[in-house]
């Protein structure tokens, strides 16, 4: 009987699964009558098989129908990160134009409040050297800028024209070592020289031990040498040392400017200054 299994068994094995769907579908007839022996006995052998491949198919779909879902989803990522990169980029112009607006609409100010004619410039660059502090502007001879002319921004003096081009010039700042700026103490009145020191910092020299120079005290510009206009911001004093003999005090000031940040300054065309000449001033008396 074995002999015959083992001879045969390719046979039986076909039959078997030739008989199993016939006798299977036969089981599944919608004819009301009760279940038979062999109907049993298919429906205990071929419910296993059927509950593995139904479950099979049904991972499969599933597996399908996630991965579907997360490509489209991948997809979906790819484009929102893209339209969210722009929109980022977008509102971060916006907000560098509204500061930039709001920097401009604060030198025209500064510009309306004060008796002169200026051009709006650019910072282009700043020099990188220790000794010779500089930056260079997009407007030259070509928008009427010329040597020596003042320098300002809304926080206060800036520096002077040193040499032009048609199209850019270069701006020494009132930190270079060689800068000097005749200044008044807003308080108390007392005169000095403001000069550079290091890149946030500049001394103000030629003071008498005995004025009344104290932290905090505001220094605008005297307006005496005929480069920058009366009363602009320069700096603030941040120290005071009185040496307990000679006739001086060493006084360190913090630039009212803020050289780190500086962006957009006012180059001063023309400007009028409060001095009347003696026939005017007879003139405005009558």
């Amino acid at each position: 009987m074995v002999k015959y299994l083992r001879e045969y068994r390719f046979y039986i094995v076909l039959f078997a699964f030739i008989l199993i769907p016939v006798i299977a579908i036969d089981t599944s007839t919608r004819a009301p009558r009760e279940y038979r022996f062999y109907d049993k006995v298919i429906v205990f052998i071929t419910s296993p098989i059927q509950v593995s491949i139904t479950w099979t198919l049904d991972q499969l779909a599933s597996a399908f129908q996630n991965y579907v879902y997360l490509l489209h989803t991948r997809q979906e990522n790819i484009l929102l990160t893209d339209e969210n990169r722009k929109l980022l980029n977008a509102i971060a112009g916006l907000r560098e134009t509204e500061q930039e607006n709001i920097r401009l609409r604060k030198l025209l100010n500064f510009e309306e409040q004060t008796k002169m004619s200026a051009v709006v410039a650019r910072v282009i660059a700043k020099d990188v050297s220790t000794d010779f502090r500089a930056v260079r502007i997009n407007r030259g001879e070509n928008s009427g800028i010329r040597r020596n002319m003042a320098v300002v921004s809304n926080e206060g003096v800036v520096g002077r024209i040193l040499r032009t081009t048609e199209h850019t010039a270069d701006v020494v700042t009132i930190l270079d070592l060689l800068s000097a700026v005749d200044v008044i103490n807003e308080r108390s009145r007392a005169r000095g020289v403001f000069e550079g020191l290091t890149d946030d910092t500049g001394i103000l020299r030629y003071t008498v031990r005995t004025d009344d120079i104290q932290p905090g005290d505001e220094l605008i510009s005297s307006g005496l040498g005929g480069v920058f206009p009366k009363g602009k911001p320069v700096g603030v004093v941040s120290k005071v040392t009185k040496k307990p003999f000679g006739i001086s005090q060493d006084v360190e000031v913090h630039p009212s400017v803020d050289f780190s940040k500086l962006e957009e300054v006012l180059v001063i065309t023309h400007y009028e200054t409060d001095l009347m000449s003696p026939e005017k001033a007879v003139e405005k008396s009558k």
